[in-house]
């Protein structure tokens, strides 16, 4: 059934998302940060891997090397991947401001 889900929302995106790889730290209830990389974001949420993922319907913050935050509502988790939703749509180019240079992120990989 979330297999389903997933397909579902991948299918019914409205824009272009960023597809370039990010290093970001996921923030959970009571403060507990973990590591997740960003695959792809776009100005209403973003799809993103971790080891310990989060649960469908739990509230995070995801925080970029460069001091910005989003925050957001998990949507859906399949085998490693989760997709957030944003409480507020962002400028995509604003949150990523100077991380170009990061080591995961790639100018082929962009859209």
């Amino acid at each position: 059934m979330a297999s389903q889900a997933n397909k579902n929302s991948m299918s019914t995106r409205r824009e272009n998302r960023d597809r370039a790889p990010l290093s970001a730290s996921m923030v959970r209830g009571g403060g507990i940060a973990q590591p997740v990389t960003i695959r792809d974001m776009s100005s209403g949420g973003l799809q993103a891997t971790c080891f310990n993922l989060p649960n469908v319907g739990e509230k995070v913050t995801i925080r970029f090397e460069n001091d910005r935050s989003v925050h957001g509502v998990v949507k859906w988790s399949v085998k490693g991947v989760f997709g957030l939703e944003f409480r507020f749509p962002i400028n995509v180019a604003m949150i990523t401001e100077n991380l170009d240079n990061h080591p995961l992120r790639r100018s082929t990989d962009r859209y």
